[in-house]
């Protein structure tokens, strides 16, 4: 269940595309921007249609048509960014409503607003309201109805003080917790130093891109709209809309940038703002003092916390290791591993990178699974979103404290070119010390997958040396040394090393074992070693 306080948006993270993800990422439902409080956005059509319509029925509200009105604007404006999001259906908190609500005397209105938005007028309802809704495990849904959503919306200055003052107030609520975090305060130093682009200069961007063939992060086709509608492409789900974009864009910054916001323990603590909701080839033409910044990204984050809390054996993975051991092109194994970890167990099994994990990982997947079982299935996502902001918080306060500021985006800093090799370097530091075995990307690509050469592959007659072969298969220097000694020699052929481990392995099973552990993985990862 949400927070009484807080309810949230949503949103898939840097991939240029929003939508609505129940308990996954969040941010705050008033979707206050500093300072323009007073500022909402609203359906066209929906201020008049109220006034013209709803006289009657307003008057539930308050005995005053005006304020009525503008209460009935507010709960309507926490619906705005569902305009940009492919689920139309959004929580929305009691608590939130009432607080944005209320008379003086603490009288609850919100009901009455819903009655009064679920009425409507002779054409229709304004919003929805999600049937499906269970007391106590999440805040109800509600969705404008199409008249509304196809209308678009409209800026609207609230008039009333009293409403006013109530804004002010969540206002201050939502800035004194943003200073305190310190991903949070690290941006809201960093706001006053950026400049952004227009949307027509972005409009000129976007069709450049669009020329070169640009695809999204999600691996969607940048497209110029050109007027056209949806059903104009056939593979329009695969299609990311330069206009749309830019409308994303201004959403999130014309009327100030959003207060950023930390999420509740279902989303690890990842902070939302602005920017990280914000397209990322937008973000790209962001600039201080004339100048693009420059991004540090960890390599493959996830998949290597993945190994650190589940005790896997592989270190340093990247998105190229899996492509060349598997096969899958390496596009699709980025975008696979975005959600790989935070899908049900039977969305993993049906992923194309679960056989790999299976015959590489088969005990981490094994401890996942019992986990997903007891936990429900996002505990695997909550977990790993928690460590992520650790480090995150951790490589944001070294940096502050050498007066470094950085825009934010998950698992990436993105900071002025003159910062980025102390950028790059604190947050390689700072990950080993959580023991997270990944590091920064070198310009902007995967180190190792840019310039990946394949395994070398050795046949079962030929002789290896272990200090070369053990390394590789994830064993330290004692196990290395403790192997060498059992075999008697550090040269071995293939096959002699592939028979110590499968006698190691049913020695295992007896009590009174003392010989170094080999798991399933392990002698799955010499047989990709040997040549077919």
């Amino acid at each position: 269940m949400t927070s009484k306080n807080e309810d949230y948006i949503a949103f898939t993270g840097d991939t240029g595309d929003l939508d609505v993800l129940l308990n996954d990422y969040k941010l705050s439902e008033s979707a206050l921007r500093f300072p323009n409080v007073n500022s909402i956005l609203i359906p066209k059509k929906a201020q008049h249609n109220l006034r013209k319509h709803c006289k009657v029925i307003l008057r539930t509200v308050d005995s005053d048509i005006d304020i009525a009105v503008e209460k009935c604007l507010v709960f309507l404006s926490n619906l705005a960014s569902t305009y940009y999001t492919d689920s139309k259906w959004k929580p929305l908190n009691a608590m939130l409503l009432h607080q944005q609500t209320k008379n003086a005397d603490n009288t609850y209105l919100y009901t009455k607003i819903i009655k009064v938005l679920t009425t409507g007028t002779s054409t229709g309802a304004f919003i929805e309201v999600d049937k499906s809704y269970q007391k106590g495990f999440e805040s109800k849904k509600f969705r404008l109805t199409d008249t509304y959503l196809k209308a678009g919306l409209i800026e609207y200055t609230i008039k009333d003080a009293g409403i006013i003052s109530t804004r002010n107030k969540l206002y201050y609520q939502q800035l004194s917790k943003a200073i305190t975090n310190p991903i949070c305060y690290n941006l809201i130093m960093m706001y006053q130093k950026i400049d952004l682009p227009t949307s027509e200069e972005l409009l000129a961007i976007g069709r450049k891109l669009v020329k070169e063939g640009r695809i999204t992060k999600k691996g969607k086709i940048l497209t110029v709209r050109n007027k056209h509608k949806d059903h104009y492409w056939l593979d329009v789900k695969n299609r990311s809309f330069v206009e749309d974009n830019i409308e994303l864009f201004e959403f999130l910054t014309s009327r100030g940038f959003m207060i950023p916001s930390a999420g509740d323990m279902s989303s690890g603590g990842r902070v939302v703002d602005s920017f990280t909701l914000m397209p990322s080839w937008i973000r790209e033409q962001i600039t201080i003092e004339g100048k693009k910044l420059t991004e540090c990204d960890y390599t493959a984050l996830h998949p290597n916390i993945a190994i650190k809390l589940y005790d896997g054996s592989m270190t340093y993975l990247t998105h190229g290791l899996v492509a060349e051991r598997t096969g899958i092109d390496l596009k699709d194994v980025k975008i696979e591993h975005l959600s790989f970890f935070n899908m049900t167990w039977n969305g993993m099994r049906k992923s194309p990178l679960f056989e790999y994990y299976s015959t590489n990982e088969s005990d981490m997947l094994a401890r996942i699974y019992h986990d997903k079982n007891e936990h429900g299935h996002k505990i695997t996502s909550q977990k790993m979103f928690m460590v992520e902001v650790d480090i995150m918080s951790a490589v944001i306060r070294d940096l502050n404290a050498k007066d470094v500021y950085v825009l934010y985006v998950y698992d990436a800093l993105i900071c002025e070119e003159k910062d980025r090799e102390l950028v790059a370097e604190t947050m390689n530091c700072i990950i080993l010390e959580h023991g997270v075995k990944t590091r920064v990307k070198v310009n902007s690509s995967d180190f190792i997958e840019s310039t990946f050469e394949p395994l070398q592959k050795y046949a079962l007659d030929e002789i290896v040396n272990l200090y070369d072969i053990l390394p590789q298969l994830s064993f330290d220097v004692e196990d290395t040394l403790k192997i060498i000694s059992g075999i008697d020699s550090s040269n071995v052929e293939m096959t002699k090393l592939l028979d110590y481990f499968n006698k190691q392995t049913a020695q295992q099973k007896y009590n009174d074992y003392d010989g170094v552990l080999i798991t399933p993985s392990m002698i799955s990862k010499l047989k990709i070693l040997i040549k077919p």
